[in-house]
């Protein structure tokens, strides 16, 4: 009986050896210390041992402080490797998801499977998304001028992470584009093509290398209105959700990455688009200092999770004060 409950129980893990190390990829909805395992200690060995070790090597990686775990997972939802480290968060009180499969050092038993070689990718500088019709030399910004970098820290860098990605030259325009209306990303030279020459085109929006010197809203530090819209946008103290304050979520990660963060004057932080995570709408993480855009299956406004690191960004004002 004690056997057939254990190869239950463990049906679920993939286990892998690394020069003697062994770690643990569990099911979702576990976390390490459910097997008394330990939570990976590091970045590097998150990203260049443990994941390769689990199957996971090919994925991408991404380091994303302060959401609710410390150590390595999986999000299923979003297909990559995350590493975090979360102020306050112990091993017990780490959060559960069941997009989220915690990768473990240590395991019960050992299973050895095929490992492949990974090599970390650099945290991504800072880029910039322009609005659609605009170029990167019209807001005095560079074109990214590498189809590497194009297709790997620009898309990390403006949420666009998984996006389907093309080389397509000469068609009026050099450096890199996101269609929006065709869902991909395009990296392309075209000669005599370049700067504010580039093509303009409504659902053509251009991934810039380094971010604007100049700022076009009226930015507070929490609260403030567009000069180009009536709307305005709040920034909540962490831990509290739109839903708490009868605001509405920011409607779509355009506007959360653009007039929403310009807004509370958070134009300038880098943005990452992650599903699946347990939360849905537009937030500041505080500690990793970036603009996260998500959604989560089944997870409403009233619902999201809410951290003391989350800022969430609101469509309106709150009626009370916000004190901090």
């Amino acid at each position: 009986m004690r056997g057939a409950r254990a190869a239950r129980l463990f049906a679920a893990l993939a286990a892998a050896a690394v020069e003697g190390t062994v770690y643990t990829k569990l099911e979702a909805g576990a976390k390490c210390t459910d097997y008394l395992t330990q939570n990976v200690q590091s970045k590097d060995e998150c990203f260049n041992a443990a994941a390769p070790a689990a199957g996971l090597g090919d994925l991408q990686k991404l380091e994303i402080d302060g959401i609710g775990f410390n150590g390595c997972a999986r999000n299923t939802v979003a297909n990559v490797v995350i590493y975090s480290v979360s102020p306050a968060v112990t091993p017990e009180t780490s959060m559960t998801l069941p997009t989220l499969e915690y990768i473990c050092d240590g395991v019960p038993q050992t299973t050895t499977v095929g490992l492949t070689t990974f090599t970390t990718t650099p945290t991504p500088e800072p880029f910039t998304r322009t609005a659609g019709g605009e170029t990167c030399g019209g807001i005095g910004v560079p074109d990214v001028l590498s189809k590497e970098k194009c297709f790997g820290d620009a898309l990390l860098a403006t949420g666009l992470a998984g996006i389907r990605t093309m080389e397509l030259d000469n068609i009026g325009f050099t450096g890199c584009v996101h269609n929006d209306a065709a869902r991909m990303v395009l990296f392309g030279e075209s000669d005599g093509v370049s700067g504010d020459a580039n093509l303009r085109l409504p659902n053509f929006r251009y991934l810039c290398d380094g971010l604007p010197t100049t700022q076009t809203s009226t930015l507070t530090l929490t609260v403030s209105t567009t000069t180009s819209t009536t709307l305005a946008y709040t920034k909540l103290r962490g831990g509290q959700r739109c839903w708490d304050h009868q605001l509405p979520d920011v409607a779509s990660r355009e506007l959360c990455f653009g007039r929403a963060a310009a807004a509370v004057g958070l134009g300038d932080k880098p943005t990452l688009w992650v599903d699946g995570n347990g939360f849905t709408g537009c937030l500041y993480n505080s500690v990793a200092g970036t603009v996260l855009w998500g959604v989560s299956d089944g997870v409403t406004p009233q619902t999201t999770l809410a951290l003391p690191m989350w800022e969430y960004l609101c469509a309106g004002l709150v009626t009370m004060p916000i004190f901090p």
